[in-house]
């Protein structure tokens, strides 16, 4: 089974383009301080369907620096111009997560199920796309999909086509 989080996060370590930068809400001065130590949603990177490969991999990269700098450890250093890294998803130490929290970007409203009341019907949409384009999947429920047999064959392009359809069924710039 395949969520969105999976499909957009594996687009962010196999490619990059330029766009213009989302910027992140930032409360004024004169803002009122907050009363919790949780972020408010609205402080947090707020990604698109149209966010550049290379922006998305900006934002992560700058929470997983902040996760590291509060102590989570890195598992594995990948070399080269599209490396990263694997950081340990344990959770430990709670407070790196609770201090970076803020900087965890948001996956676009689109694709949240609460906030869209279209998302079940942009789902079929988006996974009939794949068809269209040769990826034999099907839909498990809304927001995932699998594969419809062990032997699949894979597009080279595969990455390119999800971001592809997920734009068109859920109409990124529109």
């Amino acid at each position: 089974m395949r969520k969105i989080m999976l499909a957009l996060t594996g687009v962010v370590a196999l490619s990059g383009c330029a766009t213009t930068p989302s910027a992140a809400v930032v409360p004024s001065l004169s803002s009122p301080p907050s009363t919790s130590s949780a972020p408010a949603a609205d402080q947090r990177p707020q990604l698109r369907l149209d966010t550049s490969d290379e922006e998305r991999r900006r934002l992560y990269t700058a929470y997983d620096d902040c996760l590291v700098g509060h102590g989570v450890k890195v598992l594995v250093n990948i070399p080269g111009p599209q490396g990263g890294r694997r950081l340990d998803d344990s959770g430990d130490p709670k407070s790196a997560y609770l201090a970076c929290a803020s900087r965890l970007p948001l996956q676009p409203k689109e694709l949240d199920e609460d906030a869209n009341p279209n998302f079940a019907a942009q789902w079929n949409d988006h996974v009939r796309c794949l068809r269209k384009h040769g990826i034999k999947v099907h839909v498990t429920k809304p927001g995932e999909w699998t594969w419809d047999s062990e032997t699949n064959v894979h597009p080279p392009n595969e990455d390119q086509i999800e971001q592809d359809c997920l734009r068109e069924a859920f109409g990124a710039g529109s």
